[in-house]
C-alpha cells in the first residue's frame, strides 16, 4: 500500500511540475510576442517620424520601467535622470518649433564648444547623447534576444528623433 501511495505522489509531483513548465513556457511566448508588438509599433513610430509622439513612447517606456523594472537605487536613479532629460528635451523641442527666432537668439549665447558641426548641444542634443549611451549599456547587458530587439528599435528611433532635431535646428539658424 505504501509503494502504491509513494507511486501516486510521484506521478502528482511531476504532473505539477510538468504543468507548471508548460504555464512558464507560455508565459515566455506571451512575453515575447507582447515585446515584437511593440517593436513593431515602434518601428512604425519611426517610418512617421513624429518626434513628439515618438518622444511620448520613449517617456511611456522609461515610465513603465521605473514603475515596474527598476530593482537598485542605481538603476531607478538613472530613469529618473532620463526622464527629468526627456521632458528639458521636450521643452526644447517645443521652444524651437514655436518660436524659432528666439531660438536663433538664444544659440548665439552658446560658446563655441557647447556646439557641434555649428549646432548647440541644448538639453535635447544632451538627452539624445547621454540615453544612446544608457541603451547601448542595456544592449551590452543580459539581456533576452526580444528584449535586446526592443532597446535597438529604441536606439534607432533616437537617432531619428536626434536628426530631425538637428534639421530643425538647422532650419531655426538658418
Amino acid at each position: 500500500m505504501a509503494g502504491l501511495i509513494n507511486d501516486l505522489l510521484e506521478h502528482l509531483n511531476r504532473s505539477f511540475t510538468d504543468h507548471d513548465i508548460l504555464l512558464k513556457c507560455q508565459a515566455q511566448k506571451n512575453y515575447d510576442n507582447d515585446l515584437m508588438e511593440t517593436v513593431g509599433y515602434l518601428r512604425r513610430q519611426a517610418k512617421n517620424r513624429n518626434i513628439d509622439s515618438m518622444l511620448e513612447d520613449e517617456l511611456l517606456i522609461l515610465t513603465h520601467s521605473l514603475k515596474f523594472d527598476a530593482n537598485s537605487p542605481e538603476e531607478k536613479s538613472s530613469l529618473e535622470a532620463a526622464i527629468n532629460q526627456l521632458d528639458e528635451s521636450r521643452r526644447c523641442l517645443k521652444a524651437l518649433t514655436a518660436n524659432p527666432a528666439a531660438y536663433k537668439e538664444m544659440a548665439d549665447t552658446y560658446p563655441s564648444r557647447k556646439k557641434e558641426a555649428g549646432l548647440p548641444l541644448d538639453a535635447a542634443r544632451d538627452f539624445f547623447k547621454s540615453h544612446s549611451t544608457r541603451l547601448a549599456n542595456i544592449l551590452s547587458g543580459k539581456s533576452a534576444h526580444f528584449e535586446k530587439l526592443m532597446v535597438r528599435q529604441r536606439k534607432d528611433n533616437l537617432q531619428i528623433i536626434r536628426d530631425a532635431y538637428m534639421e530643425l535646428q538647422r532650419k531655426a539658424l538658418a
